[in-house]
């Protein structure tokens, strides 16, 4: 049997297994997905500068062994299919390294070389505690030992200054584990107390998950309103992120409209945020075509990077080609789209 692309390869070697991509937010890929972008039936749905960032974790059942997982940097092709080509670059040294036992144990030298493959990536300490935190909530684990010191924090026990000792594992756990321990009430109660920084940790943690309730959503939004009237912008814009995956996309949607009538709007990093958190939301034709507008007005320089970056998104590329041909523009998104058509021409 050939073992071209790693689902082949999972299958070959009896492990079941999990695909959470890890380049914009902390999201799962159903295998059935994963199978038909393995096999180029499919485009990445999340790609990041033509690569897809994914963690794959397997085991096999009938052994009993713990799970492992890889972290893999896969390039794209400009259409956004998986290359095989590389799967099976990847699969060839794993398989010199390891054998086609992939549970094995291997010794440190043989970790030493699966870990200097070029298709191998470190991912931030950010996404490795939401990681953690999900794969542990999934599989039913406990939480690490960062909770419950995180619970009692939000418990409102201690003073609210009193922060710096909580580890960025336990704001992961807090938020992977929304529907228990009465966690997101606790959330609620404590966002008004919170101070700057364990308030934006919170947020890179909440990014993730989209089953926060309507209720938690509209007090982050709330909250955003406020730090942003506060000057605090940095703040306001990690809790835009912090309400980019919920399901209540009524609320995320708002809260953008209201943040182009704002300072926000002066800010790169806001700009980048929309495109890197919130692209679900750009799906909204309106929505994109105010972001574009404010884009090539206040920050021109961007333009190019972030229209590359989302006409990349599937789910958005129809949509995004579709404001090259607007007749109804502004000249400053038009002069914007001819320098992206002049430093297209200039690459070519």
């Amino acid at each position: 049997m050939s073992m071209n692309t790693l689902t082949d390869f999972l299958e070959q070697a009896q492990c079941q297994y999990r695909v959470y991509d890890l380049g914009r937010i902390v999201q799962k890929i159903n295998n059935t997905d994963f199978q038909k972008i393995a096999k180029n039936e499919q485009a990445y749905p999340f790609p990041i500068q033509q690569h897809a960032y994914i963690a794959l974790t397997f085991w096999q059942v009938a052994t009993q062994k713990e799970h492992f997982v890889w972290f893999l940097k896969l390039p794209l092709d400009e259409q956004g299919l998986m290359k095989i080509p590389a799967q099976t670059s990847f699969i060839k040294m794993v398989v010199e390294a390891m054998g086609e036992d992939l549970t094995s144990d291997i010794s440190d030298k043989l970790q030493e070389r699966l870990a200097s493959n070029p298709f191998v990536f470190k991912p931030s300490a950010e996404k490795l505690a939401i990681f953690n935190a999900n794969i542990n909530s999934t599989f039913i684990r406990p939480a690490s030992t960062f909770y419950p010191a995180i619970q009692a924090y939000f418990s409102g026990e201690n003073d609210w200054e009193n922060w710096q000792t909580l580890g960025l594992q336990g704001f992961a756990d807090l938020a992977a584990r929304l529907h228990y321990d009465n966690n997101q009430q606790k959330i609620i109660n404590a966002l008004e107390h919170l101070p700057e920084q364990p308030l934006q940790t919170l947020s890179l943690c909440l990014e993730n998950q989209a089953d926060m309730s309507t209720e938690l959503a509209e007090k982050i939004a709330r909250q955003s309103k406020k730090r942003l009237q506060r000057g605090q912008e940095t703040t306001a814009i990690l809790l835009l992120r912090a309400i980019a995956s919920a399901n209540a996309q009524g609320i995320t949607k708002q809260l953008l409209n209201e943040q182009f009538s704002s300072d926000l709007i002066y800010q790169a990093d806001w700009y980048i945020t929309i495109a890197g958190r919130c692209w679900k939301q750009l799906e909204d034709d309106t929505l994109l075509n105010r972001y574009f507008e404010a884009l090539a007005t206040h920050h021109q320089s961007l333009f190019p990077q972030l229209f590359a970056d989302l006409v990349a998104i599937p789910c958005l590329r129809n949509k995004v080609l579709s404001q090259l041909r607007l007749t109804a523009r502004s000249p400053a998104l038009s002069q914007a789209i001819g320098l992206l058509f002049s430093g297209l021409k200039e690459n070519t």
